[in-house]
């Protein structure tokens, strides 16, 4: 009997502290930043080339690709080809922002054929600063034709975008290892599945 007592007074505050758990778990999947935006298709990265390049004949060979797909990395490299012959290498990445109010970096940096310079930046998801889009163009620019040899340092040899600066410093920060592994694995090495940086 006084264990059917106890019971029916311990019953009301397990579902109190279970109800309160429910809504806690609740307030901090709120808090969870929303899921990073999915690499974009062969097909739509292949769209962005051709309009950096104005040649419609280029063609997208996957190298290597993350597995899994990193939050902030290295997420694929790939051969721009024309027919048989390698034209350009592209190195996709994203950077992983802890702001509230600002977007994740998700780019990929086109390299001359030899992987020798930077020939553009191709940002593959706007940035926004407190709902505002930002203006990149100048910003992307200024890598044109740099050598995948120089370290690139925001407000060194790299000229920021005000209000955007953990934005402009994480492209920064990938270029750099997109670079390095440009340096590191030239299009005839072979890559190993899960090699990632």
């Amino acid at each position: 009997m006084a264990f059917g007592v106890l019971l029916v007074m311990l019953l009301p505050t397990f579902f109190l502290l279970a109800s309160r758990y429910q809504s806690l778990d609740e307030r901090v999947r709120q808090l969870r930043p929303a899921p990073f935006v999915p690499a974009p298709s062969l097909d739509d990265l292949l769209a962005q080339v051709h309009q950096v390049v104005s040649d419609s004949t280029l063609q997208l060979q996957k190298v290597w690709a993350a597995e899994p797909e990193p939050t902030s990395g290295l997420v694929a490299d790939y051969r721009v080809v024309r027919g048989n012959q390698v034209v350009y290498r592209l190195v996709m990445f994203r950077h992983d922002i802890a702001c509230s109010v600002c977007r994740d970096v998700l780019a990929a940096a086109l390299y001359d054929a030899g992987g020798d310079a930077l020939v553009q930046i191709l940002l593959l998801d706007y940035w926004e600063v407190r709902g505002e889009r930002v203006n990149t163009t100048r910003f992307l620019h200024q890598f044109a034709g740099r050598s995948v040899a120089t370290e690139l340092t925001l407000e060194s040899n790299v000229d920021g975008i005000s209000g955007a600066t953990f934005s402009a410093g994480g492209l920064v920060e990938q270029l750099n290892t997109a670079a390095a592994w440009v340096q590191e694995h030239s299009l005839e090495t072979p890559i190993s599945k899960g090699e990632s940086l």
